[in-house]
């Protein structure tokens, strides 16, 4: 059995709404990307600033399947030095879409961790990674 979310999509302008808890940042995403539908996979991703709010850049990564840890590794290295460049307090949100419906599965889990693991090995300060499918957008956990 399925859950699909039947909560009206948050209007775009409300993407850039302060971050104050993970259901917070589910909700920008929601905003941002506006209805669920997707034909690839993708690792997208944006900057939250010191202030809380998503900045307006969208930038997306085609990603395998199954977690691929040299990619994650340069992904996240070169957003570390990205955010060497800005201001304290910066962080990088990252949401993991893919095609098809259903619950969290364990290759969400372990993209969750990879990206986890590699961003705190490197001491890139993230927020909860989410994962959106055809049908709804979570927070994944880490394993």
């Amino acid at each position: 059995m399925t859950t699909r979310e039947f909560l009206p999509t948050p209007p775009a302008d409300t993407a850039t709404d302060p971050i104050h808890s993970p259901a917070d940042l589910q909700q920008r995403w929601r905003a941002l990307m506006g209805g669920l539908g997707f034909g690839e996979r993708l690792l997208r991703f944006v900057f939250v600033g010191p202030d809380r709010r998503m900045l307006k850049v969208l930038s997306d990564v085609p990603v395998p399947r199954t977690p691929d840890r040299a990619l994650i590794g340069d992904l996240v290295s070169t957003l570390g030095e990205l955010l060497a460049k800005t201001d304290d307090g910066t962080t990088v949100a990252f949401l993991l879409t893919r095609p098809g419906v259903g619950a969290i599965t364990d290759v969400d889990r372990r993209w969750s961790s990879l990206l986890t693991k590699t961003a705190a090995e490197l001491g890139v300060p993230i927020e909860p990674v989410c994962r959106a499918n055809d049908e709804q957008l979570v927070l994944v956990e880490p394993t």
